[in-house]
């Protein structure tokens, strides 16, 4: 059982057992007020990039249609961005510890192809049976990642394919998201856990996180440089502004995502068909 130390908060586990993390941090946090930030984690496969089981070589790695805008669309709200993964292929034998590491950077790289930035990853190399407090659904490495880029585990979000990613967020009262690719679907369908939303992927999550943040902050905004970015969540095509700039149409499956307080409320549910002869 790992060791623990009392942050002031909450206890943590010390992560000397292997649990670790990858690569080096990027950047630091942008603090509030209280000197604590809203920060988004993650889980890697099935989110991130497609799950393919004990990934064991960078060549099985391609990222998720999405997850890199998704990802760069949390970077230009300045909220960090720090991956949580069980890597348990480690304890089986199935993967060595530098595999693990090589698929992160290789996850990394292909992101920064993107523009898309993560500022750490964790990860948890130890089996469901060895008693880790940093294997999720335990909150370790969870809090870990949270202590050391000065972020506000209770106001921020952790999305994931698995009922373990938003029971770890729940232990410490933050805000969990399911995503559909991956696992995602198996665990709805056994009724797993129960997410604060559901959304069909990263990208879907991510505009569901801005629809909350925009929600908790009457200041905050949009920049056109993000605008410029965004993309349909269903078929991930481009969109622009309506004539009378109350939503955003996709020019490819002609749908419309209205913009309410300022911001795009790019939900799937949220689309209806788009009416006009040339979106």
């Amino acid at each position: 059982m790992p060791q623990l130390r009392y942050s002031g908060i909450l206890w943590l586990p010390e992560i000397d057992r292997g649990c670790r993390e990858s690569g080096d941090e990027v950047g630091g946090p942008k603090a509030n007020e209280e000197g604590m930030i809203t920060g988004v984690f993650l889980d890697r496969d099935g989110t991130i990039n497609r799950e393919a089981g004990y990934l064991d070589s960078i060549d099985q790695v391609e990222l998720i249609a999405g997850s890199a805008l998704a990802i760069r669309l949390l970077n230009g709200l300045g909220m960090p961005v720090v991956v949580i993964s069980n890597q348990s292929g480690v304890a089986r034998g199935y993967v060595s510890p530098c595999s693990v590491e090589r698929v992160n950077d290789q996850v990394r790289c292909l992101l920064l192809q993107e523009e898309a930035v993560l500022d750490a990853i964790y990860y948890c190399p130890h089996g469901p049976d060895d008693g880790c407090r940093c294997r999720k659904p335990e909150s370790g490495l969870l809090v870990h990642g949270a202590e050391a880029h000065g972020i506000d585990v209770r106001r921020s979000y952790m999305v994931g394919d698995h009922g373990s990613d938003v029971e770890a967020i729940h232990r410490v009262e933050g805000t969990g998201v399911l995503v559909l690719t991956g696992h995602g679907k198996e665990q709805i369908k056994k009724n797993i856990c129960l997410p604060d939303f559901t959304a069909q992927d990263l990208l879907e999550a991510v505009y569901w996180i801005m629809v909350q943040e925009r929600r908790r902050k009457s200041t905050m905004a949009i920049s056109k440089e993000l605008l410029d970015i965004l993309a349909c969540p269903k078929c991930k095509g481009d969109v622009h502004l309506t004539e009378k700039g109350d939503g955003l149409v996709c020019t490819a499956c002609k749908c419309i995502y209205p913009i309410r307080d300022d911001i795009p409320v790019m939900l799937i549910d949220e689309a209806v068909p788009y009416e006009g002869e040339h979106p």
